[in-house]
């Protein structure tokens, strides 16, 4: 009997302490789903901030965003933004990260000096930038004029604004991906950069078919940040342009943004925000998915 008593002892301690261990992953768990299912709910409504009662509405709002043109606009703004500041920030920031990575008087200096764009609030860097390009005082078109160039709108007007705010976004962000590709570089060990320097390559061909293969996650790495963050960019745009003019800026996050806080339209701002969330996430798994075959192919699986 005795024997029996402890065994469900033992038994009943074994079921608590698995609960007790679970319990923490289910809170985690259940913390990051309610938020994201309770945004995927209010995309199907027609909450706004001045009625008290919502509206189950299905699919309406997601039916009528397609058939906004504004919104393929805005797509299209997006997805040129996150393009521009991926396809200048990666090559520059490599480029950067290998000029710092020579060794020199004033490697310390210079790369102290790369990341004081990242201290900058983006809203601070907007509004400072905003300052400089202003058509008439800014600093910008003065240093244009001394070299004989036309001064230019840049944030006025539609055909300069767009490629002025991937400028400063450029400006502010290149300094991380400078900062993640020089940690590459500082790992590649110096035993295989000199077995390549004894079986004659040159600095370049050292960069090109031993640094560079080594950088590939890296690489990859900073792909997916600047594209993820590029994608939901609002500070840069809100303070600058305010997806004006003639809605040359205006990408999705900032259209979910007025619908939210302009328009009191909750429904339509989360619908937004979730159809952003899905080119997001629908980008980050091709680039994950084309790393993942670039990996088997070099296994040779």
């Amino acid at each position: 009997m005795a024997r029996i008593t402890a065994q469900a002892d033992k038994t009943w301690m074994s079921k608590a302490a698995f609960y007790a261990m679970l319990a923490p992953a289910l809170i985690l768990l259940m913390s990051t789903t309610y938020p994201f299912l309770s945004g995927i709910y209010t995309s199907l409504t027609n909450q706004k901030l001045y009625i008290p009662a919502s509206k189950f509405v299905g699919l309406n709002n997601y039916i009528n965003l397609f058939e906004t043109p504004l919104f393929w606009n805005g797509l299209a703004n997006t997805l040129t933004y996150a393009g521009a500041a991926l396809a200048i920030q990666l090559p520059l920031g490599l480029a950067f990260a290998i000029l710092l990575d020579v060794p020199g008087r004033l490697q310390s200096f210079f790369r102290s000096a790369v990341v004081l764009p990242l201290l900058v609030p983006p809203v601070v860097a907007g509004l400072i930038w905003k300052t400089m390009m202003h058509p008439q005082s800014g600093v910008l078109n003065w240093l244009l004029a001394q070299v004989g160039i036309e001064p230019l709108s840049w944030l006025t007007s539609p055909s300069t604004a767009m490629m002025s705010i991937i400028l400063i976004d450029t400006w502010l962000f290149t300094p991380l991906a400078t900062i993640i590709l020089l940690a590459g570089l500082q790992s590649v060990s110096g035993e295989v950069v000199e077995a390549a320097r004894i079986d004659g390559a040159d600095a370049w061909q050292v960069i090109r078919y031993v640094k560079l293969p080594l950088l590939a996650p890296y690489l990859l790495l900073v792909a997916l940040f600047r594209v993820s963050d590029s994608l939901k960019s609002l500070e840069i745009i809100y303070s600058t342009t305010k997806g004006g003019p003639l809605d040359a800026t205006r990408t999705l996050h900032v259209m979910a943004y007025e619908e939210a806080y302009r328009w009191s339209s909750l429904g339509r701002a989360m619908t937004i925000v979730f159809v952003l969330w899905l080119v997001c996430y629908t980008i980050s798994g091709a680039l994950l998915a084309f790393w993942q075959k670039q990996e088997a192919k070099n296994r040779g699986l």
